[in-house]
């Protein structure tokens, strides 16, 4: 919010995020305004707007804490950039839902972008006007869902393997199959109607590279492989809401976000199957084929136990919600 050379920046904190920085920051106002200047910068016109006071909103009835920040501009406020490495020190895959409303009406926005450890700068060419917010959180959500996918690695390995060994057309059963599952659970775990513990989710991902990974070893022909990756799919699909989850929206923007999330994802999916289904018919010509086929299935069951480990140990220890 942006009201003549000041800028009020609030921050909505879920209790996972507001105990990590209690425990790693603490409690003073001091060290905390210490911590903020150093994580977020605010400019107008690339002339710093100082930190100027930082306190505690009352604790909001859902668990989250609202710190409110204000920002004093050396003149009145037009062109403002925020850039913020905000709790990315503390998990790198933290997530923001960046927004600008006027001070007049706080529930009416004009611009809005979600920030991440590869996008950390939120730019306004004019705080006065606002272009299509519908738009930009579309954009916004479909960017943040390609980079999920192309980040998850055990995801994009799991579609490797499952496409590796079989026939173009059960490869297109298969990958469907998965995108009608994982859909259907991120929509449902988004909405609130599931909701399952990283700690029990990560572990399971794991566990559904494996199965498949040893299945293209142990099994000459492959059935059905299109039931198995629905079932995974819906494993798959509580993995993917995860980054979602951490950012709050509104209940109006429930539908826009998700969609345009799982577009992003598919259109990521669609890219890796594609170059993988392409490549696989490639080697179909060469006698060495089957091999490689299933020496890329035992590397990546092998990882698979590897995450599957890493990950029980982690949830043991805290280390996963």
């Amino acid at each position: 919010m942006v009201e003549g050379n000041t800028v009020a920046y609030y921050l909505n904190l879920p209790p996972r995020v507001s105990s990590l920085l209690r425990d790693n920051v603490g409690d003073d106002v001091n060290e905390l305004t210490d911590y903020f200047h150093s994580e977020i910068r605010v400019t107008a016109w690339d002339k710093e707007c100082p930190l100027v006071r930082l306190k505690w909103a009352p604790p909001q009835r859902s668990g989250n804490k609202i710190v409110d920040l204000l920002f004093q501009c050396p003149g009145k406020v037009t062109d403002l950039t925020i850039t913020t490495s905000f709790f990315l020190d503390l998990d790198s895959s933290h997530t923001q839902f960046a927004r600008l409303v006027p001070p007049e009406n706080p529930r009416k926005v004009l611009h809005e972008a979600v920030l991440t450890e590869s996008n950390t700068v939120f730019h306004v060419a004019d705080v006065r006007t606002g272009g299509s917010a519908s738009l930009e959180r579309a954009y916004a959500f479909l960017k943040l869902g390609i980079e999920h996918l192309l980040t998850g690695y055990d995801h994009i390995l799991f579609l490797l393997t499952v496409v590796v060994g079989i026939s173009f057309i059960e490869s297109l059963k298969a990958v469907t199959s998965f995108t009608v599952a994982h859909s259907l659970t991120m929509a449902l775990a988004f909405l609130g109607a599931i909701s399952l513990p990283s700690s029990v989710v990560e572990p399971l991902i794991a566990a559904t590279v494996i199965y498949v990974a040893f299945e293209n070893v142990m099994r000459a022909n492959i059935r059905r492989r299109w039931l198995w990756t629905f079932f995974f799919g819906l494993v798959h699909g509580l993995g993917f809401v995860g980054a979602l989850k951490l950012i709050t929206v509104s209940r109006s923007e429930l539908v826009l976000s998700l969609v345009s999330f799982n577009v992003g994802i598919e259109l990521a999916q669609l890219l890796i199957v594609a170059v993988a289904v392409v490549a696989l018919r490639y080697t179909k010509r060469y006698s060495w084929n089957v091999f490689f086929n299933r020496g890329f299935s035992v590397c990546v069951g092998l990882l698979g136990f590897v995450w599957l480990g890493q990950r029980i140990l982690a949830a043991n220890t805290g280390g996963i919600g």
